[in-house]
């Protein structure tokens, strides 16, 4: 969508949608494979791996499979974005690879979902850089994102001495931050995108706020519901289409 708000013709939309979806299957994949024995400790029957659907060595040869694809495609698109889609590896890699387990645990999820952006502005036919807040607006929802995605797990996290950034906050202050970094997004876009036409700020603003608060909401509950997390894609969704609304309207 972003793409696609910044004139890029299809093909190239595509090669991009590619790139960025091979990347996230790559971090996907090789989450579960360096996860497997914790996984298995925790008896987390969800997974794949400890079920017996798949073996940990097919994930981890799908996984750097999907890495160099992921990076493949990047290079067509150009040197810049070649570059940009190293680091996007290895935010998502550095979060499996064990910074998931200390208080720097937000880093990667924050550093790159604002590489997203970036990447989509050097992979434009005529490469440029996205203005800082937009940068800051997806560094927010990758924020919002981690603290959602961990919320559910922090039970079994605890019993394989996982000790993020969530879990040495507590429950009900990452509920605050789900909801705070959410609507600090929304308000960023609103503020910032001069074009956007006003019914679709007030909707999206609305809409955010009802998403994030039910988000919150469901997560100060003793076992966090794992539709946290959806709603807080919903969310970023939201955000997603007021940006593409300020530019299409700019």
């Amino acid at each position: 969508m972003f793409a696609y708000a910044n004139s890029l013709d299809f093909s190239r939309t595509l090669n991009i949608f590619a790139a960025v979806l091979l990347q996230q299957i790559s971090v996907g994949l090789s989450n579960d494979w360096l996860d497997y024995r914790r996984d298995k400790a925790a008896n987390r029957v969800d997974k794949p791996t400890v079920s017996g659907l798949i073996k940990v060595s097919q994930l981890r040869a799908g996984s750097l499979i999907a890495a160099g694809l992921a990076e493949i495609v990047a290079i067509l698109l150009g040197g810049p974005t070649a570059f940009a889609m190293v680091f996007m590896l290895v935010f998502g890699w550095s979060y499996n690879l064990g910074l998931k387990a200390t208080w720097s645990s937000v880093l990667p999820y924050a550093l790159g979902f604002g590489t997203v952006p970036i990447f989509v502005g050097l992979a434009a036919t005529e490469p440029h850089l996205v203005p800082g807040w937009v940068v800051l607006v997806s560094a927010l929802l990758g924020v919002s994102a981690h603290f959602a995605n961990v919320l559910p797990d922090l039970a079994a996290d605890k019993l394989t001495g996982v000790n993020a950034l969530p879990h040495i906050l507590g429950q009900k202050i990452s509920a605050i931050v789900i909801a705070v970094t959410a609507l600090l997004a929304t308000v960023i876009i609103v503020t910032q995108s001069s074009r956007l036409p006003e019914i679709a700020a007030v909707a999206g603003l609305v809409l955010t706020v009802l998403l994030a608060g039910a988000a919150s909401l469901l997560s100060l509950r003793l076992k966090p519901p794992r539709v946290v997390f959806p709603l807080l894609m919903l969310a970023a969704l939201t955000n997603v289409i007021l940006l593409v609304l300020g530019i299409l309207a700019s």
